[in-house]
């Protein structure tokens, strides 16, 4: 996932030379098995039945380049997301509704895969595919300041990056904190800076966890 995430920034960043590059990758893992994104509407419906009422990993990485500067930052998400128990004719409603063809693990949770979801451990915004806490911090790592407005002019505050404790409700799944870590914990490395939405393939990935 962090190759992939580095090569989407280099190419864009080889055309580009003086803009900011942010690429990011995702990947959903369960038992070393990685979910990218299904071939046909079969393999979809194959890797739903493999997560139903399981927990799995779901991993985005994001890399940075500043071609004025040409810093590099790059960092790893972590999200605990557990499936519901999902009989056949849910899985085959969804995998019909074209919803799972391009999201890794074949479902999108801020669309109608959210109903397959029971809870979720960690940054909701990491299982849609981009972190913004972890963004935040790559981009401060190559001194470039989050902008104060979205270009539809919503505002982006500090509060839309933190999350009260507890657990939180959103739509129909459950919200909580990461309190630590459960299995393996990829082991970290620095961040490099001088050195790199949904459905990478390739090893376990290993670098700093947000």
């Amino acid at each position: 996932v962090l190759w992939a995430a580095q090569a989407k920034a280099e190419a864009v960043a080889s055309r580009h030379r003086a803009a900011v590059v942010v690429a990011a990758d995702t990947e959903v893992v369960l038992d070393r098995r990685i979910f990218g994104k299904p071939s046909d509407r079969r393999q979809a419906a194959d890797f739903l039945r493999a997560l139903s009422g399981r927990t799995h990993l779901v991993y985005t990485a994001v890399h940075v380049i500043d071609g004025r500067s040409g810093c590099r930052a790059q960092g790893i998400s972590r999200t605990y997301v557990t499936m519901r128990e999902l009989s056949a004719s849910a899985i085959s409603a969804y995998v019909r509704s074209g919803e799972a063809q391009d999201k890794a693990g074949a479902y999108a949770i801020q669309g109608e895969g959210r109903r397959l979801v029971t809870s979720i451990r960690g940054p909701y915004d990491n299982v849609v595919g981009m972190p913004m806490r972890l963004l935040t911090r790559l981009l401060g790592e190559c001194g470039i300041p989050l902008p104060l407005k979205n270009p539809d002019g919503s505002e982006v505050t500090q509060k839309r990056l933190k999350r009260s404790p507890g657990t939180t409700n959103v739509s129909n799944a459950r919200i909580a904190p990461e309190r630590g870590s459960r299995g393996a914990t990829p082991p970290n490395v620095s961040n490099a800076r001088t050195a790199p939405a949904r459905g990478s393939r390739g090893a376990t990935p290993r670098a700093p966890l947000d």
